[in-house]
């Protein structure tokens, strides 16, 4: 698949699954001023397309790009969309949504921590907004993960 093809597919699902929210936005939606500064960052890398910023509350965010992820934290870390081995949810978030939700079947939409695990065992975590935002990344990382899977997606 193309760039172009990558960002289509990837902003219907995104709208999909509820963007716009308050914090989580498709990329070419945001100010100009974000979009002009995030840009100089990516200058020198391989970012490819950047497609939808999700946003948390406590300022930390995330940006998917047809070859890699932006993840802020305290500082902006960038992981190949070809490097990620898998994500899963914290044990820390597991614990804290059991004592907020005891419906097992919700407790999903209590979590506001994924931990992606690149395949040399480097970890990050990612901050996202409960429920729909938090929903709606997993199932953009799914996507991607697929699509390297069955291979028929050139993310060099």
């Amino acid at each position: 698949m193309t760039d172009l093809e990558i960002k289509k597919s990837i902003s219907e699902k995104a709208m999909k699954y509820g963007i716009p929210t308050p914090f989580s936005l498709l990329y070419e939606d945001l100010p100009d001023e974000f979009k002009r500064e995030f840009e100089s960052s990516i200058n020198q890398i391989n970012f490819g397309i950047p497609i939808v910023k999700y946003g948390h509350s406590n300022g930390n965010w995330v940006i998917i790009g047809t070859k890699e992820l932006a993840i802020k934290n305290d500082k902006i870390e960038f992981i190949s969309i070809k490097e990620i081995k898998s994500f899963d949810v914290p044990n820390s978030e597991r614990e804290k949504a059991k004592q907020n939700q005891s419906n097992r079947m919700l407790r999903k939409f209590e979590y506001e921590i994924l931990t992606v695990t690149t395949f040399n065992s480097e970890t990050i975590d990612i901050w996202l907004n409960k429920k729909q935002d938090y929903y709606g990344f997993w199932h953009m990382m799914r996507r991607f993960l697929n699509w390297r899977n069955n291979d028929n997606t050139n993310y060099s």
